[in-house]
Formats: structure tokens, sequence, C-alpha cells
């Protein structure tokens, strides 16, 4: 770390990587300078780097447990074994390193529950922390940040010691107030007030810095608490004392400030060589996790097929047997009409909360490059059609035999296919307003708009005039169809849609952060 102003300040040498750094920050010292900038230099071991390079060497553990609800403990571990892991490792190998993992951080009596989440029962909110480290220590970084490790975290004592020690790795955390027990962890301290340096150094030497400067912790009181006290505005002081005191700490500082040499360490090799997992396996991978999130959800698919039979029900039994008169085509047009509707809204309702409840679990996983973002799009979209055929299907069988269309092998498949081509577009528009929506929230407000589009646009033209065209063909009627339209033509324009419309999808997951 180094600062690009009067001062400059640097972590010093670590030996071994056997530290553990904390960095206490004064509440939204710099988070609150949301229009402020920020400039200087970053360096690892004395040289720059890129954000390519620290990932190869480095974990990051977020404050917010991001992880997947239907899977279980060993399966998310072994599924991040096999996205970040060298390709070179057997499948015993990264089962083993799960297993050391779990091992170490005291997991093993919950590998095989379920994650769970708020709606889902699963793990405690300490075992999610625990397991979020598990993820980030299967490769064996050499650098490991954490954010905020005590928020939920129910056997914090002696963890990032442990880890440090045990692991040859250096960790860097940020924490808010720490107990006395894990402040006395940490071996280097780093407090900022105001985005400015007020102490770096021995986290020891800390209570003598402070006593010095005039502001002496009181016998029995948490040492970090002390330190916030002193270095956090009181609201009845005025600002003259209070510009007072921040001088003492920062002159103070930097009479004691370490002379580091920046570039000191830049011969020390930087990064472990990690071969990069092929883009096949990746989408192997995600795809099998897709599928069996999906299959775990068996019970939300199962609510969606009765519903979709009780409607073909409903639709059925409101057109019985329609028959073949030639009256009987006024009642063919609404009917085919309502098939076009409710395939096309179901289908987009069921999938258009995709995107957003996964948005911030993707972008800490492809910020961890776990995986490229093409893998993901076409495994999770591939996996979620698969489970999303069914429902036309089960539409097509329950309705076209009830509402009497013609008893043909050939009409009922064309019928079953365009219901698909139906399905598909309209779960392709809703991918597409997921992708690029915040929300869940955001997309269910932007879908209708996206369905009030041109007549020439819309697929539930396309669906119908196909269908219609499917069922009126060939009846011995007098009047005879009367469209520019063919089949095939509705079913390129149908296709053509679907591609467009999950190319969008791609393009807002790809950059919609």
């Amino acid at each position: 770390l180094h600062r690009n102003a009067d001062s400059s300040t640097s972590l010093p040498d670590l030996e071994d990587g056997e530290q553990a750094i904390a960095l206490v920050w004064k509440n939204l010292a710099v988070r609150s300078l949301k229009n402020g900038k920020v400039s200087g230099e970053l360096r690892l071991n004395g040289r720059g780097y890129s954000a390519a390079e620290l990932k190869k060497c480095a974990g990051y553990v977020m404050q917010d447990d991001l992880l997947n609800a239907n899977l279980t403990v060993e399966e998310t571990l072994m599924y991040t074994a096999e996205l970040r892991l060298p390709p070179s490792l057997t499948h015993e190998m990264r089962l083993q390193r799960v297993l050391d993992v779990l091992e170490q951080m005291g997991l093993e009596h919950a590998r095989y529950t379920l994650v769970g989440s708020p709606m889902k029962k699963g793990i405690s909110g300490g075992e999610r922390k625990r397991l979020c480290v598990a993820q980030e220590l299967l490769t064996k970084p050499l650098l490991l940040f954490l954010d905020e490790p005590t928020s939920g975290l129910d056997s914090v004592t002696a963890l990032m010691r442990r880890l440090a020690d045990a692991r040859e790795c250096t960790v860097v955390t940020t924490i808010h107030q720490p107990q006395a027990k894990i402040f006395n962890l940490f071996n280097y301290l780093l407090l900022l007030q105001k985005g400015r340096i007020v102490y770096q150094g021995d986290s020891q030497k800390a209570l003598a810095f402070f006593s010095d400067t005039g502001f002496p912790c009181p016998a029995y009181e948490n040492p970090a608490d002390h330190f916030l006290d002193v270095i956090t505005p009181n609201m009845s002081d005025s600002k003259e004392h209070l510009a007072l005191r921040e001088k003492q700490l920062t002159d103070n500082y930097l009479n004691i400030a370490p002379d580091v040499d920046v570039n000191e360490g830049a011969n020390h090799p930087l990064l472990l060589p990690r071969e990069a997992t092929p883009w096949s396996t990746q989408f192997a991978t995600l795809f099998r996790r897709t599928m069996k999130e999906q299959w775990r959800k068996k019970g939300m698919l199962m609510t969606q097929m009765v519903q979709s039979v009780v409607i073909a029900i409903l639709i059925g039994t409101v057109f019985l047997k329609i028959g073949d008169t030639q009256t009987s085509t006024v009642r063919r047009q609404p009917v085919l009409f309502f098939c076009c509707i409710n395939q096309g809204m179901f289908g987009a309702m069921t999938i258009i909360n995709s995107f957003p409840s996964e948005r911030m679990l993707s972008l800490r996983e492809r910020a961890a490059g776990t995986y490229y973002v093409s893998a993901y799009f076409l495994a999770k979209s591939t996996a979620e059609t698969i489970f999303q055929l069914l429902i036309p299907v089960v539409f097509s069988v329950a309705a076209y035999f009830l509402i009497g269309l013609q008893q043909t092998a050939v009409k009922f498949f064309t019928f079953t296919c365009f219901m698909i081509l139906c399905s598909l577009a309209s779960t392709s528009l809703a991918l597409a307003v997921s992708a690029w929506a915040r929300t869940t929230d955001m997309a269910v407000t932007i879908l209708p708009m996206a369905l009030e589009w041109l007549d020439a646009l819309s697929f539930y033209k396309y669906t119908y005039v196909a269908i219609s065209l499917n069922e009126l063909d060939g009846l011995q009627l007098r009047c005879g169809p009367n469209d520019k339209l063919n089949a095939a033509v509705c079913a390129g324009i149908l296709t053509s849609y679907i591609i467009i419309a999950r190319v969008l999808a791609f393009i807002g997951i790809r950059y919609i952060k």
C-alpha cells in the first residue's frame, strides 16, 4: 500500500507471510466520501500489479455471505474447487482438499447440510461465514482479505491468527470495534481518520502512542473502543477542539511514521503459477451446478406444472370440443390467442427473477476469477431452459384434446412446437430484462413496458399466427387463410427473437454491475 501525498505508507516486509493485519476504520471515514478521489499507487512486494495478478495470489471474503442456498456445504466447496483449482488435479485430490478445509474450518458436522436462506432452513450465520472463508482457502492464497469477519462469525477468536500461523498466509482485515480478545490477535495495526493515517505499526505499541499524544486508555477499557472514541468526533465537542485533536494525532504520527522503502521486496517472487480452468470445464461445472439447484427446487417446478394443467383445463372446458363447423372458426381464434398469452406470460413470470436473485453472488465469483461470464450465462440459461420446456409440453397435452383441435399427429406436434417457441421467446425476453435490471422489482416493472412493442416485434403475433395457420390450414371450410405469413416464416422469426433476446441478456450480465 503506497500513498501519493506529502507522506507515504507501506506495509512492512512480512516474514514468512505470518502476520495478521487489522485495518480499523473510523466509522464512515472513507466510505462517506462518495464524490472524493483516491489517487496513488498499489504495490505488492514493491511492484505494481494488475487485478488478474492479484486474483492469483489473494482471496477476498466479503462482509455479506453470498452463497447458493440450494447446495450443501460440501457441494459448495467442491464446485469452487472444480472451478478454481488447477485442472491437472484429479477429482480425488480436489475432494481431499475440500475435506481438509472442512476440517480446518470446523464444518465437518455440516458437510451434508444445505446452506439455506432466510426462507429455507440451513446452516447458522457463523457457519456461513466460515464457509465463505473456506472457499477462499481452497486455493491456498498468499494474501487473504477479510471484510468485517466478526459479523455473524461464532468462532472468530482464534481464526485469523490460526490462518496466519498455520497457512503461512498474510491476513488483512477491516473491522469496527473488535472485542479485546480479537484485538489482541493482531500484530499490526492501521488506524484511519477521515481517510488519513493516525497510527500505523505494532498493535501492542498503540496504547503508548495514544498515551504520549495525550489520550491515555482508562483501566479495564477495551483498547480498540478507546482508539475509536478518540478518533471519532463527539457531537458535544467544538469544531476547534476536534481540529486540535486531529492535528495532535496527525503530527504525533508523522514523528514516529516508519520510513519504509516502497521498493523493498521487489526481487521476491510475487505470484505462484496457477493453471487456468478451461472454458469447457467451467461450462460443464456451472451447468451441473445449475441443474442440481433447479432439481432442488423441484417443488416450485411441480407447482408451475400444476398451474399450467389447471389453466389448460379451464381454457379447455370453456372451449370444449369446438367442432369443425364454419361457425367454430369464431371460437378457434380466441382460444388460440389465449394459448399464446398464457404461455408467453407464464414463461416470463417464472424466469423474471433469474439473474437479479444471483447478481451479487455472480459478481463476487467473477471478481475472484472463478469463471468467465460467457460460461456462466450459457450454463445457467441452458439448464433453466431444459426445465422450462416441460411447462408448454404439459400445457399442450392437457389443452389440445380438450379444445378439440384437429386430431392429427402433425397438427398436434406443430402446435406443441410453437407453444415451446412462444415460451422460449418469452423467457428470453424475461432473461434480457432480468439481466439489465438490478433488482427483481425493477425487472417486474420493466417487463410490461417491454411487451408494449410494435406489432412487428411482438413474439405473441408470430406465435398466434403460426398456431392459427396450423389449426385452420386443411379445415373443410369455405373460408381459407389469407395471410402473407406461413408457419416456417413464423418459426424463423421466433427463433431469431430468442437469439437476439438472449444476446441482450448476456450483454446485461457482462456489463451491468
